[in-house]
């Protein structure tokens, strides 16, 4: 039992690193036991394959504490080195078969690290080795280079865009098409950081559409539906491209609005009246210094249903 459960402790990323680690001892010893002629000699071979089998061992050890930059560090090594060796090597198929990894790496970039840092670095490696190759132009090995480029850069791409393609679809919510709740904490926690380090203000309203459920149940499903994307639409055109709009639930969105005073909010909501015929509560608060994202969700939720009651005393009185 004990071992299962540090099994399940490892992150993907730390097993996946660790498999791309072990295929590389396993290619380097593939080339030890087969090819001679190697100008960088047999010791270095092993003193490689020696490096990669600890490198492949280091993220199951560490588990939750192997971090990304480390992987992308061993990538960068790999390309080093293996284009060391093909602007020294006298052994074409050896030079050969380490660039037809390459792929591979690029594939692994491509999923786990930002599309421009993945890029940089296959672009590099790739850089590095066809400078080895003008260096030391092995017979028949331009061709597969070409070759293993092009597949590098499909496997780059593809590999980059199903990530970007997984992440949207995981925290976006597919009715409206504004953010769900995936990850919410953490993005308030990331705008409570930053203002607090750069002193600008932040505020963060919950909405909750009025009598949702009557319209559900009077005008359909397909209706309730229709005026909840009319609404975050609306909510879109009076926010900015890096205020974070939010569905929380059925009926009710929160907004994060960064370098915002409550002034300011409150005119964006003033507007947000003008544009949407539907009735609505609001809960709007501003950060406090020592504001979680547990402590200013719970106070925006209390002054949301303080709204409503309001809302609901005065239609009754009226």
């Amino acid at each position: 039992m004990s071992a299962w459960v540090a099994r399940r402790s490892i992150p993907p990323f730390a097993w996946v690193t660790s498999a791309a680690g072990a295929v590389i001892a396993a290619s380097g010893l593939l080339d030890a036991v087969t090819s001679t002629g190697d100008s960088l000699g047999g010791a270095w071979t092993w003193f490689w394959i020696a490096v990669t089998v600890v490198l492949a061992g280091t993220p199951l050890a560490l588990g939750t504490r192997f971090v990304n930059g480390v992987g992308l560090a061993g990538a960068c090594i790999f390309f080093v080195v293996t284009s060391l060796q093909l602007s020294v090597s006298t052994a074409p198929i050896a030079s050969v078969n380490n660039v037809l990894l390459y792929p591979m790496l690029a594939c692994y970039l491509g999923w786990f690290y930002r599309r421009w840092i993945a890029r940089s670095a296959t672009a590099g490696g790739f850089v590095l080795s066809g400078i080895a190759i003008v260096v030391n132009p092995l017979d028949d090995v331009l061709l597969p280079w070409i070759n293993v480029a092009l597949v590098s850069t499909f496997c780059l791409e593809a590999a980059g865009y199903l990530r970007s393609r997984l992440d949207q679809e995981i925290t976006t919510d597919p009715l409206t098409g504004v953010l769900n709740r995936s990850g919410l904490d953490a993005r308030i926690e990331t705008e409570l950081a930053r203002s607090t380090r750069t002193g600008q203000a932040l505020v963060l309203v919950i909405i909750d559409l009025d009598d949702f459920k009557r319209i559900n149940d009077e005008r359909g499903h397909a209706a309730g539906d229709h005026l909840l994307v009319e609404y975050a639409a609306a909510l879109r055109s009076v926010t900015r491209p890096y205020d974070s709009v939010v569905r929380i639930g059925g009926d009710e969105f929160l907004l994060v609005l960064p370098a915002t005073t409550e002034l300011q909010a409150l005119a964006l909501i003033d507007r947000l009246r003008v544009s949407t015929p539907e009735q609505w509560s609001f809960g709007l608060t501003e950060a406090l210094s020592d504001d979680t994202a547990h402590t200013i969700r719970e106070r925006a939720d209390q002054r949301l249903y303080l709204h409503k009651a309001s809302r609901k005393r005065r239609a009754t009185e009226a």
